[in-house]
């Protein structure tokens, strides 16, 4: 198990044509009057009147997003709902980016959609790119999780993917991160500390299938969820998680109580000041080619 990280007044969730289109409800500016400007390391864009340019910013066939601040946007940032990454010198992603052991996906308008493992690079787990470090090591831990559960319940596939010979198996040993989970898993949270959680569903708004079904989402998808409270860190949401589903399993003999069963997963996090609360919702969404039992 990996170093204990605190989670403070915070809390955890878990488990699911860009000039024609542009960022996702941004308003930009095209080829605005101005020019950069590299000010101690920094770039801007500089308007006539000589003060910064702030948002998105489209010039020389790219996009870019200029912060509050006037500084020039790199790496992963995210803006209103959505999180986009912008590579070093600026320009925003567009269409599949790999990072280490990521492959990321991007819808037409840029914003991220959903990452999964890198395949053949011999791990469960990987930077999500849109998780802060505390719900990044939670997403780890379910991820080598996941993994063991999955080569458990296919031995076969484990022997292939021994060493360096990996197959196409070992992409079902990694979870997919799930944008769209991530946005109904914060909404669900926030729905939940303010109006109540109990057996599975929000008071007044329902079970997890009720509102993936008002989406809609996924037709006909297998789905779990999974609400941990009051853990100092990060190892005690990831005990309670394995503890509430290994009840499950042992009181119903169903695979849907186990992590290797889902491959999409939807996290998000909330706190209240000065008390060190966890709040979470673990979403995952099967895929039907491994609901089915195929290899």
């Amino acid at each position: 198990m990996k170093g204990r990280s605190r989670l403070y007044p915070i809390s955890i969730i878990m488990m699911a044509a860009f000039l024609a289109a542009g960022p996702a409800n941004a308003v930009y500016a095209a080829e605005p009057n101005g020019s950069w400007v590299n000010l101690d390391g920094n770039w801007y864009w500089k308007k006539k009147d000589g003060t910064a340019y702030i948002g998105w910013l489209y010039t020389g066939d790219r996009f870019y997003y200029m912060k509050e601040d006037g500084t020039m946007a790199t790496g992963w940032e995210k803006v209103g709902d959505e999180w986009y990454y912008f590579h070093e010198d600026g320009g925003m992603n567009e269409g599949q980016l790999v990072l280490d052991n990521a492959v990321y996906e991007f819808e037409d308008s840029g914003a991220l959609k959903t990452a999964k493992w890198l395949e053949n690079t011999g791990g469960g787990a990987y930077n999500a790119g849109c998780y802060d470090d505390i719900t990044q090591e939670l997403f780890s831990e379910l991820g080598d999780e996941k993994k063991e559960q999955y080569f458990d319940a296919y031995p076969d596939r484990e022997r292939e993917y021994d060493g360096d010979n990996h197959t196409s198996y070992d992409r079902y040993a990694g979870f997919i991160m799930d944008m769209k989970l991530n946005k109904i898993a914060q909404s669900r949270l926030e729905a939940a500390m303010e109006k109540g959680y109990a057996d599975g569903r929000v008071t007044g708004e329902g079970t997890i299938e009720d509102t993936l079904a008002s989406i809609p989402y996924r037709k006909n998808a297998s789905c779990l969820e999974v609400y941990v409270r009051d853990c100092e860190d990060t190892d005690e949401a990831y005990d309670k998680i394995m503890n509430v589903t290994g009840r499950k399993y042992t009181s119903k003999s169903d695979r849907k109580y186990t992590l290797q069963y889902y491959r999409y997963m939807g996290m998000a996090h909330e706190g209240k000041e000065r008390t060190p609360l966890v709040y979470g919702s673990f979403y995952a969404l099967n895929n039907t080619y491994l609901c089915e039992g195929r290899s």
